[in-house]
């Protein structure tokens, strides 16, 4: 039989504070880098004990693995209607370029934590199962593409990585920063003529 606290653990109160313990872990990791920003420092950011964190989190590690779903939900949650919406299969890539480069940049703090995680010893985000969603989403549109007469006869897999690198290079000048208009105009010029028939 669960436990009473396993019972209590989904509750909209639970929801709300693991949701404020994930932002104030996006500040921190931003803030100080990843390999700094421990339980303790979080819960002091957060105005919590760290027996708090830790009811909500088991580990440290439970704690970064929620900041990554939740970047990746917010930006499955703002280019999804876009995307899915587009009327041809090269309107939905132009959708997720354009749409990506102005996610990295009006989320600026959400995409440094996640690049610092990522940055991690050890850690790799191409095992989890948000990064391939993004990249079969990709190759989906590029396959559909293909079929449907505007895009080229291409590799599916290479291309979408090919894609994904050039975003997390486009990322990295954002952070440094180059103009989101010209990173945005360049990236879907690059990848259009790259792609098209």
């Amino acid at each position: 039989m669960p436990s009473p606290r396993a019972l209590d653990t989904d509750t909209p109160i639970h929801r709300r504070r693991r949701d404020e313990l994930v932002t104030v872990a996006i500040a921190v990791i931003a803030d100080v880098g990843a390999p700094r920003a421990t339980i303790s420092r979080i819960a002091r950011q957060a105005g919590v004990s760290r027996g708090v964190v830790s009811y909500h989190f088991r580990d440290r590690a439970a704690l970064l693995d929620a900041v990554v779903a939740h970047v990746y939900d917010r930006a499955a949650s703002e280019l999804g209607g876009s995307v899915s919406g587009a009327p041809t299969p090269r309107d939905a890539l132009i959708a997720f370029v354009s749409g990506s480069v102005d996610f990295y940049a009006e989320h600026a703090e959400e995409m440094t934590a996640l690049s610092a995680i990522f940055a991690e010893p050890g850690a790799d985000r191409a095992p989890r199962v948000e990064h391939r969603t993004e990249i079969t989403d990709v190759m989906e549109i590029l396959e559909n593409g293909i079929d449907a007469g505007d895009f080229r006869v291409l590799d599916a897999p290479i291309v979408a990585a090919t894609i994904r690198a050039a975003l997390d290079a486009s990322l990295h000048r954002l952070r440094l920063g180059s103009d989101v208009a010209l990173e945005r105009r360049e990236l879907v010029a690059l990848i259009d003529a790259a792609t098209r028939r």
